[in-house]
């Protein structure tokens, strides 16, 4: 079949464009974490999409603390003062595109080079946003904790892997932190997220408490909730998942010389992600209509949350991976 080239008019272009925002959200392994609700670990804000601007300002307002008062005590003048922290991001644009060749070339394929195109395309942004998110996930981290009996990097040694009860361990701490790091709420539950390397994944379930441990009771139906989709399994209120873009090193231990892994512990919004536009899709005709283009397009940013100089819902675990 041969491959038409002729440029598509302006609303076959607009439902690829459409298409092609479905599909590449859906194929952003972040995506399930998402909502616009403040009970997300990322919270989605849209409040610049298709507006003027680029700076997006969001607050944490911390909860109060004090006695009150009991009684025919006064109040006036015993009022607890708010604490408000403020958090910014600014938009950016990214856009890749692809370039076909000539007509000759196209006589000898055999598919369909738009549908091609934008499965290639939308993987490519998919995958640069979850990129950034890992990224920044692991940037500077103001909690790092360690498995096994290490206490930094050098100390980490080949028995240092996740352990369900390291993972026990990290719901309790964070419990326990101030500010609270607050789980996310599913039906009458509530869950943390921890996302391990797929090695350390490996090592986790060699364990002899993974078994039973990640059997644990959650929500009456799973599938209703993306939380749960894909993991490992669900351990002591923690919701362990894997995935091979988690930060990973080659220079633990004393020597320098073992791997290992990053990997964000995270509660309630941990992040915040913004759409200035959704994705957009261009074609364009080269050398007198020989050639096609395709490109792709999005302004958007996501942001760790970061409150009074200090990472707010995300702890970093390191600890040693088996290379598989």
């Amino acid at each position: 079949m041969l491959t038409t080239f002729a440029s598509a008019d302006a609303a076959t272009a607009q439902r690829w464009a459409d298409r092609t925002w479905i599909e590449a959200v859906r194929e952003i392994y972040w995506g399930k974490f998402m909502a616009e609700s403040d009970q997300a670990v990322i919270q989605v804000k849209k409040d610049l999409e298709g507006k003027p601007g680029d700076k997006l300002t969001y607050y944490l307002t911390r909860k109060l603390s004090g006695a009150g008062v009991t009684g025919d005590a006064v109040l006036e003048g015993n009022e607890e003062q708010m604490t408000v922290y403020t958090d910014s991001l600014t938009l950016d644009q990214v856009r890749n595109a692809v370039r076909l060749g000539g007509r000759l070339s196209e006589r000898r394929t055999a598919f369909d080079q738009r549908t091609n195109a934008k499965s290639v395309l939308k993987m490519w942004l998919a995958e640069y946003i979850d990129d950034d998110i890992f990224t920044q996930f692991d940037a500077s981290p103001t909690d790092v904790q360690f498995a096994g009996s290490a206490s930094s990097i050098a100390t980490i040694v080949t028995t240092d892997t996740l352990t369900v009860s390291r993972i026990e361990g990290l719901v309790a701490r964070a419990q326990k932190a101030s500010p609270k790091i607050w789980p996310v709420r599913v039906d009458e539950g509530d869950y943390y997220v921890l996302a391990t390397h797929v090695d350390v994944g490996y090592d986790l379930r060699q364990s002899t408490q993974w078994l039973d441990a990640s059997q644990e009771a959650g929500p009456r139906d799973y599938s209703k909730n993306q939380l749960f989709t894909g993991r490992l399994g669900v351990v002591g209120g923690c919701v362990v998942h894997a995935h091979e873009k988690v930060p990973i090193a080659t220079n633990y231990g004393a020597a320098g010389n073992l791997t290992g892994a990053s990997m964000p512990f995270l509660g309630r919004q941990a992040g915040c992600f913004a759409w200035g536009s959704r994705p957009e899709w261009w074609e364009k005709e080269f050398d007198y209509g020989a050639q096609i283009g395709f490109a792709i397009g999005a302004i958007w940013k996501f942001r760790k949350s970061v409150f009074n100089a200090a990472d707010h819902s995300v702890i970093v675990l390191r600890a040693f991976r088996t290379s598989n």
